[in-house]
């Protein structure tokens, strides 16, 4: 769904699930310089010097996010730093949240409260995502 990355909460309608695993994250188009843009998200590639403090690109997605069934908190996490936890293609910058694992039959609602001002970011189309990411066989 379609998101401000501003200070305040998201939450998402109702989603069904399968017995599955699930990842979040933000996905967001290339808008912006690809150095610039990754500081901003809080990626920092492995092996690679954290340039973002030189050249003052300020680190804006500081998140806390829940996964809920009702009012049973099922998962939750951050994003409070830096993170080697992305994916990238020629379209799109995905910035991993976290995971869950889903139980059949239930409806889940996910939550996610920025801390700091990430406006400048809405310039990439921001999007939260809730994504199938393992077989069923796989899980124990």
């Amino acid at each position: 769904m379609p998101i401000s990355i501003d200070i305040g909460t998201v939450r998402t309608p109702e989603f069904p699930v399968k017995r599955e695993a699930y990842e979040i994250y933000i996905e967001e188009e290339w808008r912006l310089p690809a150095g610039e843009q990754k500081c901003m998200m809080g990626v920092l590639l492995s092996g690679e010097p954290n340039h973002c403090g030189m050249f003052h690109f300020d680190r804006l997605l500081d998140a806390d996010w829940t996964v809920r069934d009702g009012e049973r908190i099922v998962a939750q996490g951050s994003v409070h730093d830096y993170g080697s936890g992305y994916g990238a293609s020629r379209q799109y910058l995905d910035r991993y949240l976290g995971d869950f694992v889903g139980e059949k039959n239930k409806k889940y609602v996910l939550e996610v409260k920025f801390m700091r001002d990430g406006t400048p970011l809405n310039i990439t189309n921001p999007r939260l995502v809730v994504m199938m990411s393992t077989p069923s066989d796989m899980l124990p």
